[in-house]
């Protein structure tokens, strides 16, 4: 894996272990006797809360899929840009570049202006 994501990796760990530290910090300043098995329990609550979240950023940030209108080829939502769709094998807008292989090149029937866009239901 990239040196750099590795970085990025522990310090997004380091963030959250400072978060578990502060509310600990925070249970045992609101409750001086608490228990351990109290803090423990909250903990479980607190991490439960922040896995719904990122499950709901994960499925929020899926893309739309359909088939192209154009060419009938698996098309996507843009990850930056969920109005624009674009095809699903190379990331293309034009149809006639979904269309290219090695074999046969370009389908030269095809417009150059088609874009991908889901199909009409």
């Amino acid at each position: 894996m990239d040196e750099r994501i590795l970085a990025m990796m522990e310090t997004m760990r380091s963030v959250e272990a400072g978060k578990l530290l502060h509310a600990v910090r925070g249970m045992v300043e609101l409750s001086p006797e608490i228990s351990g098995r109290d803090v423990l329990a909250r903990l479980e609550v607190l991490v439960k809360e922040v896995e719904e979240r990122a499950n709901k950023a994960i499925v929020a940030s899926e893309p739309a899929r359909d088939e192209c209108r154009k060419c009938g080829r698996p098309s996507e939502t843009d990850s930056g840009d969920r109005e624009r769709w674009v095809h699903s094998s190379d990331r293309s807008r034009g149809c006639r570049a979904a269309t290219f292989t090695e074999e046969d090149g370009w389908n030269d029937e095809i417009p150059r202006s088609w874009v991908a866009t889901p199909q009409r239901r």
